[in-house]
C-alpha cells in the first residue's frame, strides 16, 4: 500500500509539473492581443517585460558571441529617465547568458552590444545610431514614429491603450537574427520596398 502512496504521490507531482508548465507556455506563447496587452504600471517596466520576451525568441548567430558563457549585451540609448527601468535587466538570465545593460556613451556600446534600445524621439540621433549599427548582429528596438521605415527591426507603439510591436523583416535579416514563429505572430510586419 505505501509503494502504491508513493507512485500516486509522484503521478500527482508530475501533474502539477506540466499544469506549471502549460501555464508557463500559456504565458509566454500568448496572442497577439495578450503581446498587446493594456499599459498597466509605468510604460517601460512594460517595455521590459517585452524586451526580456524579445530575446527569449531572437536568435544571434553565432559569430554575435565570442565565447559560448558570454553575457547577452543590452546597450541603452536614451534622453528618458524613466527608460532607466530597463537596467532591471540586468543580471537576468536567457539560455544561459546573463543580460547586461550598459548605457550609451559612445559608440564603443555597439561594438559588445546583442540588443540597442533607442528611448528617444530625436530623428537624427536615432538615424546616426541606426546607421551605425546597420549589418551588425544587433536587435534594435525603438520607440519613435516610422522607426522600422528607418531601418529598426523592431518598433513600439500604442493602440487603443496597447502596447504593441512592429517587425521589419528585411533589417532583422540584414543583421542576422532569427525570429521565433510565436514573435512574429504576435507582431505587426513591415516589409521593406525593394526596387
Amino acid at each position: 500500500m505505501a509503494a502504491l502512496s508513493g507512485k500516486w504521490h509522484t503521478r500527482k507531482i508530475g501533474v502539477a509539473r506540466v499544469a506549471v508548465s502549460l501555464l508557463f507556455c500559456l504565458l509566454i506563447f500568448r496572442p497577439a492581443a495578450v503581446w498587446g496587452g493594456p499599459l498597466t504600471g509605468t510604460e517601460y517596466d512594460v517595455k521590459t517585460g517585452f524586451i526580456y520576451n524579445f530575446a527569449n525568441f531572437v536568435s544571434w548567430p553565432p559569430a554575435a558571441f565570442k565565447d559560448k558563457g558570454d553575457d547577452l549585451v543590452l546597450c541603452l540609448a536614451s534622453d528618458t529617465p524613466a527608460a532607466d527601468a530597463l537596467f532591471k535587466l540586468n543580471d537576468q538570465t536567457i539560455r544561459g547568458r546573463k543580460i547586461k545593460v550598459i548605457p550609451y556613451s559612445q559608440e564603443s556600446c555597439l561594438d559588445a552590444s546583442h540588443i540597442l534600445y533607442i528611448a528617444t524621439q530625436d530623428k537624427n540621433l536615432v538615424q546616426k545610431l541606426l546607421g551605425i549599427a546597420r549589418k551588425r548582429n544587433i536587435l534594435t528596438i525603438g520607440e519613435i514614429e516610422g522607426f522600422t521605415q528607418m531601418g529598426g527591426v523592431i518598433n513600439f507603439f500604442e493602440e487603443q491603450n496597447r502596447l504593441r510591436f512592429k517587425v521589419n523583416i528585411d533589417a532583422a535579416k540584414r543583421a542576422g537574427l532569427t525570429m521565433s514563429s510565436q514573435l512574429l505572430g504576435s507582431a505587426q510586419i513591415y516589409r521593406e520596398e525593394h526596387k
